[in-house]
């Protein structure tokens, strides 16, 4: 070990016992810690502006701070690559790409581990990672009082795992998979990460590089995350993580077949994501898990729209998994069809 890895390690000293038993739910100290530092510099305009507003509120930012907050939004950005969005698209984007750090914080247990591994892989000039090192040195009074709160997701984690298991989500998750033709499966080290989330009224849910990020507080959104809510940002994130090509294509092949769509007044996202999502995370899987018992009368959607057209599209996933078929152009064309029916209702 040389002198700078050495270093690192002494620095940081931001180390707490992490199970190295993989979950498909999982929280640990280093991504977490990453996602509080990153989110607090505003380094992207989509940050989430909460943790920024609660760090100072609850710590006061001096100018060291936001010098330092500075130098890591230029290590940050540097390693940053952007992805065009796709064009006349009608689904959700990520809102900020996957990248060397964030995939190398979200592999790791603890952060000592992760700065060793991005200098060990050559991910980040070792100037940089240096820099980098001196942003979490500087911040780690407090960032060491909030992970002492967020520790708790240990135990949301596995809470969430065991839900999981009795539905019977992680075998029949795979067929999505399959079906929408990613290799999100593939995943290691949690397809779903818990990071702390100030006390909002609400938790809150970003995708990355196929993963489901949710932001939570420990103490506050427990009660609100359950089977409901990982099942639909869980399918949510496949229509999310779809190629640019697949996007455009797909979108284009919907609104020519249902042009009406375009005169309804709500988001692109929700005249055929929402309601597919919906499909598969209340009907399909539920159906899967439940069986005979499953009623799907008893379902209530957040809109009339979102209802009907989500019903329709649980029947042609249903058969369309069975057959072995993908979200493809025939998919597309039937959905585009069902969705122009109702609209002449």
């Amino acid at each position: 070990m040389n002198n700078f890895t050495l270093k690192v390690l002494l620095l940081l000293c931001l180390c707490f016992s992490v199970s190295a038993k993989e979950r498909f739910v999982s929280y640990t100290e280093a991504f977490d810690v990453f996602e509080i530092v990153d989110q607090i510099s505003a380094w992207h305009p989509n940050t989430r502006s909460q943790y920024r507003q609660y760090f100072d509120k609850t710590f006061t930012l001096s100018m060291s701070d936001k010098l330092m907050l500075d130098k890591y939004a230029k290590v940050r950005s540097k390693y940053h690559t952007l992805y065009p969005d796709a064009e006349n698209s009608i689904f959700s984007e990520e809102a900020i790409a996957n990248d060397s750090l964030s995939s190398s914080f979200s592999s790791q247990s603890t952060v000592d581990r992760s700065i060793a591994f991005l200098r060990k892989k050559n991910k980040i000039k070792d100037g940089d990672l240096k820099e980098l090192v001196s942003v979490y040195k500087h911040f780690k009074p407090q960032v060491s009082k909030i992970v002492r709160e967020s520790a708790l997701l240990h135990d949301e984690a596995k809470r969430l795992n065991k839900i999981l298991k009795k539905s019977k989500i992680l075998s029949n998750i795979k067929k999505l998979d399959k079906f929408f033709d990613l290799p999100t499966h593939r995943i290691k080290n949690g397809r779903i990460k818990l990071v702390w989330l100030p006390a909002t009224s609400e938790p809150m849910v970003d995708y990355r590089g196929g993963r489901v990020i949710i932001r939570m507080n420990p103490v506050k959104h427990s009660k609100l995350i359950g089977e409901d809510f990982v099942l639909y940002s869980l399918v949510d994130s496949l229509f999310v993580s779809l190629s640019k090509n697949k996007k455009e294509n797909f979108s284009k092949i919907f609104v020519d077949g249902c042009p009406k769509i375009k005169t309804k007044s709500m988001p692109k996202e929700f005249w055929f994501q929402a309601p597919l999502v919906e499909a598969f995370s209340r009907y399909y899987l539920k159906e899967l898990k439940n069986k005979k018992a499953f009623n799907p009368y008893e379902i209530k959607s957040s809109s009339p729209w979102t209802s009907s057209f989500s019903s329709f599209l649980y029947g042609l996933s249903s058969y369309s998994i069975k057959r072995k078929s993908k979200l493809d152009r025939e998919f597309m064309t039937i959905s585009a069809n069902y969705c122009s029916q109702l609209l002449s209702i």
